[in-house]
């Protein structure tokens, strides 16, 4: 992340063009909290460069990979984060957007809004004859893909908990849990304290 400070900075002077207080007003921290991060004095919490995702519209991996350039790349914008395409996936594209080269290869465009899928969806998508099939489809994946990632997110929670070591609670002093011998002093019962 030796480069972390100087992404910050550059994305601040030449990609949204905007003076250190406004960006700070923005995220809601002081103007000293920026001015340290641009100077390599201090890192971001995990809230803050959340926050700094969003702000300046790039990825985490823009932001902590010294490998990547200053300047950031369409892969690296945070509003096209879940649009990745990788490694298996298949892309749908229109007819005749793909290009055969000279030496063999197929050269084909990503299109904004361009579905792709895995392989167990593309082997579904292979048996959709329409547009509305392949819509439904999407539709369908879309909505079993949020289902088994709420499962997932109620089974860690569950687990999360069952793992937490129960919490010892004191007991409410009652006028029987006064000893003789406190009564003997002068001792009122708690529950005669708290109303006097």
């Amino acid at each position: 992340m030796r480069r972390l400070h100087l992404k910050l900075f550059y994305l601040r002077t030449r990609f949204k063009r905007e003076p250190q207080g406004v960006t700070a007003r923005t995220l809601n921290v002081r103007p000293a909290t920026m001015s340290h991060l641009e100077q390599g004095r201090s890192l971001p919490t995990l809230q803050m460069l959340e926050a700094l995702c969003r702000h300046y519209d790039v990825t985490p991996t823009y932001l902590l990979d010294d490998e990547r350039p200053i300047e950031p790349q369409p892969r690296d914008r945070w509003s096209e984060r879940n649009r990745m395409i990788c490694r298996g996936d298949w892309l749908e594209v229109p007819e005749g957007a793909a290009i055969k080269t000279a030496d063999g290869v197929w050269l084909c465009p990503v299109m904004g809004g361009a579905r792709f899928y895995d392989s167990t969806a593309q082997a579904q998508r292979m048996l959709c004859h329409t547009k509305e099939q392949a819509v439904e489809l999407e539709r369908r994946l879309g909505g079993v893909e949020r289902e088994a990632d709420h499962q997932l997110e109620e089974l860690l929670r569950r687990e999360l908990t069952a793992q937490r070591k129960p919490r010892t609670r004191k007991k409410a002093a009652s006028a029987r849990d006064v000893t003789l011998p406190d009564r003997a002093r002068g001792g009122r019962p708690a529950e005669i304290v708290a109303e006097a």
